[in-house]
């Protein structure tokens, strides 16, 4: 079983912000009600994945929205409140510090916004963790961070963001740690920008993703010629 080689239980932490104010980014394309739409079809098929990663110990939502600490509730997820909504960092951190003291060996941080993440990507990373203390896959597009992984759960603070991947790992290596990195295609494709929505067909990982995708496509927003595949409704 991947992650059999770790001692105590190695969780997700997965970070949410208020549904109703995600993804701003894409107000150019999306309303505010098809960004929430989006955003809640992302968070179902992320814990979706992670549910079935059997090499999990648990998973950790760290929101203040109700809606989604509904969700997660819903796929079996412990629910801890995000006291101060502070920015991704900041949960994420709060996240760590419960995982820290409920004696937990390990944390691998998954965003809510990467719903191509693959069971075996994760299989991946904590196969990876059995070799090193720190694992990060990169994003694919700006330099940014999409999955984080270490043991103990507050080795590294978390620096999220345009370019994270370079904090990340000179983060690492100041603690004398060489990280393992990970190059994974569904993992390092994460939603923020309008190119995002440009990503695979219809079939394959995030169902609720892709019938969005697809219904968004269908209403004819614009998005440059060429950058979408047929994307088929089930």
């Amino acid at each position: 079983m991947a992650g059999s080689c770790m001692q105590g239980g190695v969780w997700a932490l997965v970070p949410i912000k208020q549904l109703d104010r995600a993804k701003s980014r894409l107000a150019t394309v999306l309303d505010a009600s098809e960004r929430k739409t989006l955003a809640r079809a992302m968070l179902c098929d992320v814990l979706g994945t992670l549910s079935r990663v059997d090499g999990l110990a648990g998973i950790l939502v760290v929101t203040s929205d109700k809606e989604a600490a509904s969700i997660a509730a819903g796929f079996g997820a412990t629910v801890v409140s995000d006291p101060v909504e502070g920015g991704l960092n900041a949960a994420v951190r709060h996240g760590m510090r419960w995982l820290d003291a409920e004696h937990e060996a390990g944390a691998i941080v998954v965003p809510g916004d990467v719903p191509f993440v693959t069971g075996a990507e994760l299989d991946s990373v904590l196969r990876a963790m059995c070799s090193s203390q720190i694992v990060i896959a990169p994003a694919r597009r700006d330099g940014g961070t999409n999955i984080l992984a270490m043991k103990p759960p507050s080795l590294l603070t978390p620096s999220f963001g345009p370019d994270s991947f370079a904090r990340h790992v000179s983060g690492a290596r100041a603690l004398g740690i060489e990280p393992r990195t990970l190059l994974l295609d569904g993992a390092g494709h994460d939603i923020d920008v309008t190119a995002d929505l440009a990503f695979y067909d219809g079939e394959g990982p995030a169902n609720r993703t892709r019938a969005c995708i697809g219904r968004f496509v269908g209403i004819g927003f614009p998005v440059p010629a060429g950058s979408f595949k047929e994307v088929l409704l089930p």
